[in-house]
């Protein structure tokens, strides 16, 4: 442990006594006893650890921290980073029991915490404040955590066509792909990262996850560099490497015997990391591996690329969407790689483009990983002939020879657009003909219906907040809210139940999404004439900002980042409220830079007798269902020209001018 003084920050000080920083700050005005700094700035001074729980026990302000936080404060205290991972080994990874180091007695209180923690946060929990606090001080450029959905997305892929007994992540980190790779029948995980603290945290991870028989060996080490398992092979390797690093040995590996497909380039670190995987595989084992885009596509890896394909090694290369991994701004591969058995070849290599699958990034809503999954394994099920039945629309089987051009380059967008099939793609075609004349013919009736209008002298309005409206009983204000753990029973009664999304809310669609049993939102279900709004714009969105639900909406619950306000019958008119709430002057009830954040309170609504708001209501429904109309039409052209645009480059669609006296639509099935 540290020799000097344990020192800790204000707002360290806040979270042990269980107040605000501006709480602390009063202290140390008003009480002349308050420590005085021990170090630090005037900004941001540092106080003696065991002083401030001495003020604090004198003046009866003892920690209302969980266990878990007082953790962290005093481990940032009193630990130093390189002796995290001494206190890591003296966990059990089965039971959290700690075990008896050396300094039990020295340190009693660091124990007490740990021991605590694991109590009431369980042993993950623990082991990830202990690495936390491990990490400070150590570089994580181009390493980066795997999100549990991804993780679970390699492991099930390398298993999809057999069981494994045996997995290896030479870079392991925390453990999050072997964990994922826990299976009845998977009895061995190797794993070696080059820090202490990740490699023991893998091991506390991967061993809580399994039972208690399972050999679980974790070493420290490059293992580039100093590979500490040279003589092991193993069904399944899974690995998200160390992404463009320029150190990782390329002079003193130059003649590694692990380079059978090319010596990668100084620049191709990630190649490195693929052909150690493929060193560690037995015949008919699969290597999984999470990569950046460039990966595909560089010059300089365009041998080794071609020399995967040649050899039948490189099975599948799959595009996530931008967001499912970090870094989020960048749509990471997933390349799959089996070393066939001798004498085999394989001739086909699978491509697969999740990127369509993504939500809109100005919705808010979160990425659907599940369909991601769904679709990813059943085109590798179907590709490998686990299944029967054809390809996914976003992946396409394609010939090695095909691939093997001047640049070998990978990106599967690129190979999934051009295997397009031809009469699917010309039916496609002209069901988006139909859906686009029926949203043209939609807009017309809407902008037929447009009344007149007349110039008048400009009005002031009389106006009252939503807050005021609803304390007089005009309205309720409904959001959803977190829910607590006691919420989540299995028996929840709203579970498969539709629920209305953001994406929903603006596109002017019917709910599209299913409530689960352990979403974490309470439930607030949707009624006839709620006024139904999201709490998160753009300054810039030109959507409509408000919806009357009606019968589609009705019975649906509403999805998060959404409230509604409910009129009271006789009271308000629901399409004059929601025409006013989305007013420019509603403007200055909405806080944010570039997202702004509506506060439904601070919405002003003018007070108008019912007669006269139903006259301004009709007017507002119009212009919904106008702007709606202009919307679903606008859409339906970007995907029909989309459609025709790649069906013509494709090869899959020719231009087919009509006689010069038929001006009638034409099918575009009737190619040439």
């Amino acid at each position: 442990m540290p020799e000097t003084a344990s020192l800790v920050t204000a707002a360290e000080i806040s979270r042990l006594a269980g107040v605000t920083r501006a709480t602390v700050s009063n202290w140390r005005r008003r009480h002349p006893g308050f420590p005085s700094p021990a170090g630090g700035s005037e900004a941001r001074p540092v106080f003696d650890l065991a002083e401030v729980r001495q003020w604090l026990g004198e003046h009866g302000k003892e920690s209302t921290e969980s266990p878990l936080q007082e953790l962290r404060t005093v481990l940032r205290a009193e630990v130093a980073p390189q002796e995290i991972p001494r206190l890591l080994e003296a966990l059990d990874p089965h039971t959290g029991v700690v075990g008896a180091p050396g300094d039990a007695d020295e340190n009693a209180e660091v124990w007490r915490l740990v021991r605590a923690a694991v109590a009431e946060a369980g042993l993950g929990a623990t082991v990830d404040a202990l690495a936390e606090r491990g990490l400070e001080e150590g570089p994580t450029t181009g390493v980066y955590n795997t999100p549990d959905e991804v993780a679970e997305l390699m492991a099930d892929l390398a298993r999809a066509t057999g069981p494994i007994e045996a997995v290896l992540d030479p870079a392991c980190g925390r453990g999050g792909l072997l964990a994922a790779a826990v299976h009845e029948a998977t009895k061995e995980f190797y794993g070696q990262d080059v820090l202490p603290v990740q490699a023991r945290r893998a091991a506390l991870t991967v061993a809580a996850a399994g039972s208690p028989d399972i050999e679980v060996d974790t070493r420290v080490g490059d293992s580039l560099l100093a590979d500490a398992f040279a003589d092991l092979t193993v069904h399944a390797v899974l690995c998200n490497p160390p992404s463009a690093q320029r150190d990782w040995g390329a002079d003193e590996l130059a003649l590694d015997r692990r380079w059978t497909y090319g010596v990668p380039p100084r620049g191709e670190s990630e190649l490195a990391w693929v052909q150690h995987a493929l060193a560690h595989l037995e015949h008919g084992g699969t290597a999984v591996l999470l990569l950046p885009p460039a990966v595909a596509s560089r010059g300089s890896g365009r041998r080794i690329r071609g020399e995967l394909l040649r050899r039948g090694v490189l099975r599948a290369v799959i595009g996530l969407p931008a967001g499912a991994a970090p870094p989020r701004h960048l749509g990471l591969q997933v390349w799959v790689l089996v070393v066939p058995d001798p004498g085999e070849t394989p001739d086909e290599v699978l491509f697969v483009d999740t990127a369509a699958l993504a939500q809109p990034v100005d919705t808010g809503d979160q990425i659907d990983f599940a369909a991601v999954r769904e679709t990813v394994l059943r085109a590798w099920l179907v590709f490998t002939g686990s299944e029967s039945g054809p390809l996914p629309d976003v992946a396409a089987a394609v010939r090695v020879m095909d691939v093997l051009d001047e640049d070998v380059d990978l990106t599967p967008g690129r190979h999934v657009r051009a295997v397009v099939d031809a009469d699917r793609t010309a039916d496609a075609v002209t069901a988006g003909v139909l859906e686009l004349a029926g949203e043209i013919g939609e807009l017309g009736v809407a902008y037929q219906n447009l009344p007149g209008f007349r110039g008048v002298e400009a009005r002031t309005w009389r106006t009252a907040t939503v807050a005021d409206l609803a304390k007089g009983g005009a309205l309720e204000i409904l959001m959803p809210r977190p829910r607590r753990d006691e919420d989540l029973t299995s028996d929840d009664p709203d579970r498969g139940r539709a629920v209305l999304t953001t994406r929903d809310l603006l596109a002017g669609t019917a709910p599209s999404g299913t409530a689960e049993a352990d979403r974490a939102i309470t439930s607030v279900v949707i009624k006839s004439g709620d006024v139904v709004m999201p709490t998160l714009r753009g300054l810039r969105d030109e959507h409509p900002g408000a919806r009357v639900a009606g019968a589609d909406e009705a019975g649906a619950l509403l999805g998060p980042n959404m409230f509604l306000l409910r009129p009271a019958p006789g009271r308000l008119d629901a399409w004059f409220l929601a025409g006013f709430l989305t007013s420019p002057d509603n403007a200055a009830a909405a806080m944010g830079a570039t997202t702004i954040r509506v506060v439904p309170s601070r919405l002003r609504v003018p007070l108008l007798p019912l007669e006269q708001q139903e006259h301004y209501g009709a007017m507002f429904q119009r212009l919904h269902r106008l702007r709606t109309a202009a919307r679903r039409a606008e859409r339906a052209a970007a995907q029909l020209t989309g459609l025709i645009h790649t069906g013509l480059t494709a090869g899959a669609l020719e231009p087919h001018d009509p006689p010069a006296d038929d001006t009638r639509t034409t099918s575009p099935k009737g190619r040439k």
